[in-house]
């Protein structure tokens, strides 16, 4: 279907550029076309007549975007164009009937941010999380934010020495560092939150991310990186919901010392990733959840902070 949106893209594009007057004839006309097309050939397979609306859709989608790359008067209507033929590309039909069944349930998706310094749970409880919506009806991915998509190769490349683990861990720390690096990280993570949560909202799918791009920014600014310049950036993603597991410094520090692969960072670090979390919570109006209760406990408070934002919807099983 691809390949199909790109032919009439192109045609259309061809027909507007010598017939202008007719351009917009053209989209309307060949989405139509291909609609009809769709529902005679369901007709003939029996299966509902409307399977195949998204795909015309993405033709008329196509169409239009080539239409509007020779309206040449503004740079606005080429853009639009090339927007337009993305979304043919990207809007699948499997993703437009995710997204029509969503808004038949009323179902909402989203993104929850777990935060909190190393050892307070943000992993543990994100599996629990994903299971519990899970049984609330919801599709949910859970993205770790420390697997980089390109950093650690570039890391490896240019840092020189330091010890690591079999998976490439560095074990031991290092204040401050080479400045590039924060700005390395921002286009990694910005990369990764929007690879993995665009369109999340709009079909009922929920993305938990047991760090979220802030982490990354509060470990930089912990370690006496020079990130002060580009903290807007940073902190411009904004998740649906967010919480905060607090725990004492100590108890990160039994937590981290009994893993295998981990860096030991410096009490004062800890610390002050910890008071800036509680800023981020503060300031924002986030809650902030003592982590250092039983799991449950702190499981259960999760699940009453995100009940509203992700309530239970048709086809969820009820967890036992």
């Amino acid at each position: 279907m691809k390949l199909v949106s790109v032919a009439f893209f192109a045609l259309t594009l061809l027909l507007s550029l010598r017939v202008p007057v007719a351009g917009l004839f053209f989209a309307v006309f060949f989405g139509a076309v291909f609609g009809a097309y769709g529902i005679v050939g369901s007709f003939s397979e029996r299966i509902d007549p409307l399977n195949d609306v998204p795909n015309a859709l993405r033709v008329f989608l196509a169409s239009l975007g080539g239409y509007f790359v020779t309206l040449s008067r503004t740079f606005f209507f080429p853009s639009a164009g090339v927007i337009l033929l993305v979304a043919a590309l990207y809007l699948n039909d499997e993703f437009q009937r995710r997204v029509v069944s969503a808004l038949r349930q009323g179902k909402r998706g989203g993104t929850i941010a777990l935060l909190g310094i190393d050892g307070s749970g943000k992993s543990s409880h994100s599996m629990f999380i994903a299971r519990w919506l899970e049984g609330r009806g919801y599709a949910c991915t859970v993205m770790p934010f420390h697997r980089y998509l390109f950093v650690e190769r570039l890391a490896a490349i240019f840092s020189a020495g330091g010890s690591r683990g079999e998976g490439g861990e560095r074990f031991r720390f290092r204040r401050g560092g080479n400045p590039i690096r924060p700005l390395a990280s921002l286009l990694d993570n910005l990369i990764l939150q929007f690879s993995s949560s665009v369109g999340c909202r709009l079909e009922g799918r929920v993305v938990i991310y047991d760090r979220f791009i802030w982490s990354t920014y509060v470990k930089y600014k912990a370690l006496g990186y020079p990130v002060k310049t580009i903290s807007g950036l940073y902190l411009s993603p904004k998740p649906t919901s967010a919480l905060v597991l607090n725990v004492p410094v100590d108890r990160s520090l039994k937590v981290i010392q009994e893993r295998v692969s981990h860096i030991h960072y410096p009490r004062e670090v800890l610390e002050s990733e910890r008071q800036e979390y509680l800023g981020i919570a503060k300031v924002k109006g986030y809650p902030v959840i003592d982590a250092t209760a039983p799991f449950a406990e702190v499981q259960e408070k999760i699940e009453s902070h995100l009940d509203r934002a992700f309530p239970r919807k048709g086809g969820g099983a009820r967890a036992g």
